[in-house]
């Protein structure tokens, strides 16, 4: 399983309370990727980071606290994922013919962003399945989440309208909605690939290329 987070540096002010927070959020990945809201408990979170309940408390109130940080810092990742993904794709096809990213399909874009979520998969599909089934039945935390689900569509949206832009085609759905689409595309492949052992590539290129011919209008003649 691949780390979505880099190492903290360990250094005298590691156990500042702004860092002390930091550490208990990004330890408590492992926990509830294999516990889950309801199971993880606030002993497995401050076991983790290596920290005592009190250390805990002074930086957060409630499990639920920590999962909507979790969340929220996760979102932060996989956007920067997705950026860096779809501009080592443009560096790519540059060298190999000069190409920008208003040169690439809109179905290489977003086979891009797949790419480089994908190695993150079964963390990201367990955190997303936990949240949305969590803020369904949690009045409390159904805003603060539905923020993160929005600022990763609206992501995907902004690089897909980048490239529409460019081209001049015109989407048929409003951009967030085919973004939300997409999202819901990349997590179905990626519970596929965890379920059935397989290799999604060649699905992936087909599901996402036909998806967005049939809701993208070609240029007008």
């Amino acid at each position: 399983m691949s780390d979505l987070f880099d190492p903290l540096p360990e250094s005298a002010a590691t156990r500042r309370r702004e860092n002390t927070r930091t550490k208990l959020v990004r330890a408590s990945l492992d926990v509830f990727v294999e516990k889950g809201i309801d199971g993880a408990t606030v002993d497995d979170l401050v076991k983790a980071a290596g920290f005592t309940r009190g250390a805990f408390y002074s930086s957060f109130s409630t499990k639920e606290e920590v999962f909507t940080a979790l969340f929220s810092e996760v979102t932060g990742e996989l956007i920067t994922i997705a950026n860096s993904a779809v501009a080592e794709a443009v560096q790519d096809a540059e060298a190999a013919g000069g190409c920008t990213l208003t040169d690439l399909d809109d179905a290489g874009v977003m086979l891009a962003v797949f790419e480089g979520i994908r190695p993150f998969g079964r963390q990201w599909y367990l955190l997303y399945s936990d949240a949305i089934a969590r803020s369904l039945r949690d009045e409390e935390l159904r805003a603060e989440l539905a923020v993160q689900s929005e600022r990763l569509r609206d992501q995907i949206g902004a690089l897909l309208t980048a490239r529409l832009e460019a081209s001049g085609e015109r989407a048929v759905l409003p951009a967030e909605d085919l973004a939300q689409l997409l999202m819901g595309i990349f997590v179905d492949l990626m519970l596929r690939e965890q379920m059935e052992h397989r290799d999604v590539t060649e699905l992936a290129a087909t599901t996402i290329l036909g998806t967005l011919r049939a809701f993208i209008e070609p240029r007008p003649a």
